[in-house]
């Protein structure tokens, strides 16, 4: 290396010395450069772990009644009340020592061999503003808080194979971009009740077809995005509005090639309004995920990966938004697909993820030390993605059936209903000689 160095510096003006010169005295800042990166991703990803754990959280079982008259607007509500529960970090003590996260919700649809279960799972905490929120607008519903269902799924791998049960699973993402809306339920009304339909009945025929020991579970993990997640699409806004040119071939008389611009067509308004509309609402940053568990000798992966994915195809539209599988997600491998090696034991490492997510409920990590730290070779943790749905959205995949479902055959229902106490009756307990101290 001396003797290197000696035939560098020996040669007039040579790049290659100076540069080994500038390196060797900067070596430090260099290595800074690198490390402080990977050592501020690697403590927030600890301090968030901590957090987490901190967390306790409950299951609470929507018991539907008999009727709903309400459409899905009183669940967009409720969804708004529960956005106003967000917390986020505030400062660098919050965000870097004490590791806060946004806590999310878990809305959750869930049949056990045809019957089916509508579940929310909460901050402990916050159980009671959950529960003001949901009777303000539906007044005639249980809300129970419930045993939670995940100890009836296999813990893991093993577990799942010496039961002699099979899984398949996925992760459902948008087409387009967040901005893009999907069909919303208000597109599914009509003036004349007989034509209105509620989208809901979709996934309750789906779910209510599965057979005995078999478990279907459709959970949509939320968490409050910011007030202000419009503003990354602005600049789609402006592009949508800007009015389109194209060349016409000619020249102007200074020998410019002319340029024509084009008026916005109907549907391009249409969908412009659209947009507008769905980026003026609250958000959620929303993980979609579903499994499909069942005896072996019984397992029809077809049944729940055209099935629920069908069910959520009635929300596409064509010049607007959809949602599709997310294929990287899915348990469904084979050779001719990448990374096109080892695809029984790339099945196996999607199934452990996709049970593991499921039971956990959990969101993407934000860090990258996070994410590569619960990877596989074969595996790697980059590929679950979080979309943004707003409350609207929302309230379009999960809301309890009106009363244009026919939920008898798939749920168990409330037969009676709710009566509200008499007006006038005491609300604290009369003693003896209570009324004798103040001279009654």
């Amino acid at each position: 290396m001396v003797d290197l160095l000696e035939f560098l510096s020996a040669i007039p003006n040579n790049v290659l010395y100076y540069i080994y010169v500038f390196f060797s005295e900067t070596w430090w800042f260099w290595l800074l450069v690198i490390l402080l990166p990977i050592f501020h991703s690697t403590w927030l990803y600890y301090r968030q772990l901590l957090y987490k754990k901190k967390q306790e959280y409950i299951l609470l079982e929507l018991q539907i009644p008999r009727e709903i008259s309400k459409n899905p607007l009183g669940m967009e509500q409720v969804l708004r009340t529960m956005w106003g529960l967000r917390n986020t970090a505030e400062d660098i003590a919050e965000r870097y020592w004490k590791g806060e996260v946004t806590r999310w919700f878990s809305l959750e649809m869930v049949s056990f061999g045809g019957e089916t279960h509508f579940y929310i799972r909460t901050y402990k905490k916050q159980k009671e503003l959950v529960k003001a929120a949901f009777l303000a607008y539906y007044p005639d519903i249980e809300i129970l808080e419930v045993e939670d269902y995940i100890g009836k799924l296999p813990k893991n791998l093993n577990e799942l194979n010496e039961k002699g049960l099979n899984l398949w699973g996925s992760e459902m993402i948008l087409d387009k971009p967040a901005a893009y809306p999907i069909k919303m339920y208000d597109e599914f009304e009509s003036p004349s009740d007989e034509k209105s339909f509620d989208p809901i009945s979709s996934f309750l025929e789906v779910l209510g077809k599965i057979k005995k020991h078999e478990i279907v579970g459709i959970q949509m993990n939320i968490a409050p995005s910011p007030p202000n997640w419009s503003r990354h699409w602005q600049g789609l806004i402006h592009q949508l509005r800007k009015p389109k040119e194209f060349k016409t071939g000619k020249l102007t008389k200074e020998g410019i090639p002319e340029v024509q611009k084009l008026t916005s067509t109907p549907g391009e308004i249409t969908a412009l309004k659209s947009i507008e509309e769905n980026l003026s609402n609250l958000a959620f940053d929303t993980i979609i995920r579903f499994i499909y568990v069942s005896p072996q000798a019984i397992f029809y992966d077809s049944f729940a990966r055209r099935g629920i994915t069908g069910a959520f195809n009635q929300y596409s539209f064509l010049n607007l938004n959809s949602f599709r599988q997310n294929f990287k997600m899915s348990t469904r491998t084979r050779l001719f697909l990448s990374p096109f090696v080892f695809p029984t034991l790339r099945n196996a490492l999607r199934k452990h993820r996709i049970l593991n997510f499921y039971r956990e409920r959990t969101m993407p990590e934000k860090t990258f030390i996070g994410k590569l730290l619960s990877s596989h070779p074969l595996n790697w943790n980059f590929h679950s993605k979080v979309i943004q749905l707003n409350v609207k959205a929302l309230a379009t995949l999960f809301h309890p059936p009106t009363r244009f479902v026919l939920t008898t055959p798939h749920m168990i229902r409330v037969e009676s209903r709710k009566a509200s106490p008499e007006a006038g009756l005491p609300i604290f307990e009369k003693k003896e000689g209570d009324l004798e101290k103040f001279g009654y």
